[in-house]
């Protein structure tokens, strides 16, 4: 599919820094890392953010970076960089979600980790070693690793830190809920191996969700409390992490109001039944199938999700809410129709 829309591949020649020399001494056996990152309108942030990254890549790490049909000049600004290790595809507007998916499908096999990187962050000097930690204490079993966060402002002033998921990660939440922000979200080799499998799946639209829900099914999801990046909140955001009980109402409504966050969540459930339900143990399958049934076409939701015991949200606020809007949808209440993603930018932000 992507060949399609592909226009250009530029490689990025004539480093001027020996950034390559840079590598961390606890990277052992430099392990072959790649980092994806979509961009949109991002030309005020993307230079600060690649040289972050950079600072910090292993001596066989590369970043691909899939333009999703900026016009502004989000391409010269990295092309300023100069750095071999810099791979530009130039794409139509396929928004973050689809966007992202497109690139881990451009991954080599021999990777030992795959690691998601937004357009306007800072990346702390040691977030690819902690990753890489991270995923290589699981051992061989489909790993993904996020973290906490350092929210800043557009001027990396610091707010607050985000919150460790009180409840952790699990199925029954992966399937209603993200813990995972994808600008720290990274995956060892038999994650991506296990990803690729579905391709660019039709019905997903975040891909950190995505990655999140499928590797809760077959492997281990590490999260980290511990800061690994500055994730600049400014004007621009659309799936940006806000401040204090308002600022994380505001944020909730938004979400759910614009991408029509009950559909979302159908469609990914089907789109993951689909292709990995004749993988998953006869006993997963059978609960799932306990919750949600397909009809039409459609994945829709069980009277069983509504009314279960099961805590699927990680707060019992956001728990009650599901409930209140599973039970909304069951009685023939439905939000408008998901808005088409090319009005929002590959990093997950409105451009």
């Amino acid at each position: 599919m992507w060949l399609a829309e592909v226009k250009d591949i530029i490689r990025l020649e004539k480093p001027k820094h020996s950034l390559a020399e840079a590598v961390q001494s606890d990277l052992s056996a430099s392990p072959r890392v790649v980092v994806l990152m979509s961009t949109y309108q991002g030309a005020l942030y993307v230079r600060e953010q690649l040289l972050s990254v950079l600072m910090q890549l292993p001596a066989q790490g590369t970043i691909v970076v899939r333009d999703d049909g900026s016009c502004d000049a989000t391409v010269a600004e990295i092309a300023k960089i100069a750095d071999p290790r810099i791979k530009v595809i130039l794409g139509q507007n396929l928004g973050f979600g689809q966007s992202f998916l497109t690139l881990l499908t451009l991954v080599p096999e021999d990777v030992d980790m795959v690691m998601f990187a937004d357009q306007d962050d800072v990346w702390l000097s040691n977030k690819i070693a902690r990753a890489w930690e991270g995923v290589r204490s699981v051992g061989d079993v489909p790993a993904l690793y996020g973290s906490a966060q350092t929210l800043v402002d557009q001027h990396l002033k610091s707010l607050h830190v985000t919150t460790t998921p009180s409840r952790g990660p699990s199925l029954a939440n992966a399937l209603t809920e993200n813990i995972i922000v994808g600008c720290t979200a990274a995956i060892n080799r038999p994650a991506f191996m296990l990803l690729r499998r579905a391709g660019v799946p039709t019905g997903v639209q975040f891909h950190d969700w995505w990655l999140y829900l499928v590797v809760s099914a077959f492997g281990t999801v590490v999260y980290d409390d511990r800061p690994t990046l500055l994730y600049r909140q400014h004007g621009a955001n659309v799936i940006g992490r806000r401040v204090g009980w308002l600022g994380h109402l505001q944020g909730a409504y938004k979400v759910v109001t614009r991408n029509d966050w009950l559909g979302v969540l159908l469609g990914q459930v089907h789109a993951f039944v689909e292709h990995y339900g004749d993988s998953l143990p006869p006993d997963i399958g059978a609960w799932i199938a306990q919750h949600f049934e397909r009809q039409g076409g459609e994945t829709v939701p069980r009277w069983t999700l509504v009314f279960s015991t099961q805590r699927w949200r990680q707060s019992l606020a956001d728990d009650l809410a599901l409930r209140i809007l599973l039970l909304l949808h069951k009685c023939g209440w439905a939000a408008g129709k998901r808005q088409a993603t090319g009005g929002v930018s590959a990093s997950g932000r409105m451009g």
